[in-house]
């Protein structure tokens, strides 16, 4: 098992190393020819002018986020458009409707009348195309901030033709689009695996709730970093996907962790899975509600998602961990809940250290998350690969067992018991069949003149012989010391006479090679139809008896 993990860490690290890699390979062509407008701001915010301003320093100037009601104006002179076929501003507005101004040309808007109503309004790239120029042009963007703490730090806009601009800002983003989509496709492929063996154990159900959170924790990163809306339209619900989606992990993370331990019977963990799931539903629901909305009470969620966080520390960590309740398979996926839970707290902290103002979140802090989801996602496979390891062995151990109880120790063939079985069951079918009954002769013989071993040579040459002549035609078994039969079914009824004459041809030749033994059997067979009693046993007897006349009128029979 060691060994196993081991290797699936070193698959782990080289996955994330082919992500690094595949960043460097979708690096935009014309990257160059991207302008990053961060310098050279005229600002007025809420009136007061702030010249020559750096936007990622910007918040050092004024002291403190936005607050709902806030107006900023951003101007610059002297942007240059004549090198661009189609010249786009691509700009980054949370929580604010926008106006665009190209020197004194009206160019786009946004939220406006959002903004009046006071509706919600969610977080975006914008793709804006402005007029071709070949002198350098004035921008203004004024910006009406609908939210509290909706720009907290300042992202510097962007100018280049709308391609360039498209594939840098997926190429920013292409660490967290890479395991989003990861995700997503692993998700829907580990459900469909999950429902299509659904049972009532708790580790396949573990593992479909674990593929939806993987889903969620996917739209999560995608919404959260804003690509949905460059590859789809999402009508201005993207940060309300972003939103939904993260608030449904604390529900999934209960249900992983009570399939995976089975605290589903517990009522502490009922208490806890129920009041924990109900939170973000309740604030999902108050959102579209219009009571508040829904990035207003993130505080509460996270609040929500520590709860979860200790109570699986406690229980799976603390307690479980130490009585040695736990086993090795099951402590791979719970280093890989743990490693995403510590990563959902190392995210939060930075959070609020953006917030109060104290630093910009770094790159590492917007990572983190993402490597603690695919650290989990490795710890399910791990898990699954060892629950269908193990599975298949004790599937595998239990068909050699029932294969063993129902197979004839000596010749191979079925047993008593396998024949008596498949007969209760070839009767309840109400077909019609036919019973061979066979029986070596001079078996006794043998056993007393040649001893034991001899006999059992003659067994196991005399299964061979009926499992070629009849074992692709039916069903085989021996019943007794020297008794043994042949259930023929359908079609092959019809082939008994040639199936018997068959089995003597065999027998004759090996005595022809080999005349230490004589060997011959008796026969004898049987309809369902013809057998007076209503059960299989009286379709044998009536095949036995034939068998017995068969053998007086056989002569040279040994016994």
């Amino acid at each position: 098992m060691v060994k196993k993990f081991g290797y699936l860490m070193i698959s782990f690290l080289v996955f994330i190393v082919l992500i690094n890699i595949g960043q460097w390979f979708i690096k935009p062509a014309n990257d160059s020819d991207i302008v990053v407008l961060d310098e050279g701001w005229t600002v007025y915010y809420n009136n007061t002018e702030y010249e020559d301003v750096k936007l990622s320093e910007f918040r050092k100037l004024v002291g403190k986020g936005t607050s709902k009601g806030d107006n900023i104006i951003f101007i610059h002179d002297d942007v240059s458009l004549k090198y661009y076929t189609v010249p786009t501003f691509m700009f980054e507005s949370r929580f604010s409707a926008w106006n665009l101004y190209q020197d004194e040309t009206h160019i786009d808007d946004d939220f406006l009348d959002a903004y009046k109503e006071g509706k919600f309004i969610g977080c975006n790239y914008n793709f804006i195309t402005l007029h071709r120029s070949y002198k350098d042009v004035r921008l203004m963007l004024a910006v009406f901030v609908n939210e509290d703490g909706a720009y907290n730090y300042y992202e510097a806009p962007v100018i280049g033709d709308y391609l360039d601009v498209l594939f840098y800002e997926i190429y920013r983003h292409s660490f967290f689009f890479l395991i989003a989509a990861f995700l997503i496709v692993f998700g829907l492929i580990f459900f469909a695996i999950a429902v299509a063996f659904r049972s009532d154990m708790p580790e396949i159900n573990m593992q479909m709730y674990s593929a939806l959170l993987f889903l969620v924790l996917g739209t999560w990163f995608m919404a959260q970093f804003e690509l949905f809306d460059l590859f789809v339209d999402t009508n201005g619900h993207q940060t309300e996907i972003e939103y939904i989606s993260l608030y449904m992990v604390v529900p999934l993370m209960y249900m992983v962790m009570g399939c995976m331990r089975n605290y589903l019977k517990k009522k502490i963990f009922w208490a806890f899975s129920f009041v924990g799931a109900m939170i973000p539903l309740v604030l999902i629901a108050l959102h579209f509600f219009g009571v508040v909305y829904i990035n207003r009470l993130l505080f509460v969620y996270q609040l929500d998602a520590v709860v979860l966080i200790v109570f699986m520390f406690v229980m799976i960590l603390m307690i479980d961990l130490r009585s040695e309740k736990l086993p090795g398979t099951q402590l791979i996926q719970v280093i890989g809940q743990a490693l995403l839970a510590l990563a959902f707290v190392f995210n939060m902290l930075f959070f609020y250290l953006e917030v109060i103002g104290v630093s910009e979140q770094i790159m590492l802090s917007k990572k983190v998350v993402p490597l603690g989801a695919m650290c989990m996602v490795f710890g399910t496979m791990v898990n699954y690969y060892l629950f269908i390891s193990e599975s298949f062995s004790r599937k595998s151990e239990f068909a050699s067992l029932a294969h063993l109880a129902y197979e004839d120790e000596l010749t191979r063939i079925a047993n008593r018991s396998k024949y008596e079985k498949y007969m209760e069951n070839l009767w309840a079918k109400g077909e019609d069949f036919l019973v061979v009954s066979i029986d070596l002769n001079g078996l006794k013989t043998v056993n007393d003149n040649q001893g034991h071993l001899m006999g059992d040579k003659y067994l196991v040459e005399f299964g061979t012989v009926l499992e070629d002549c009849f074992g692709n035609e039916g069903f085989i078994a021996r019943i007794g010391g020297d008794e043994f039969v042949a259930i023929l079914t359908g079609d092959n009824m019809s082939k008994v006479d040639e199936l018997i004459e068959k089995m003597n041809r065999s027998l004759d030749k090996l005595n022809a090679e080999d005349a230490t033994l004589y060997r011959s059997a008796a026969v004898g067979y049987a309809y369902r139809h013809e057998a007076p009693d209503k059960e299989y046993h009286s379709v044998y007897l009536l095949a036995d008896e034939r068998m017995y006349e068969n053998k007086k009128l056989t002569h040279g029979a040994r016994r």
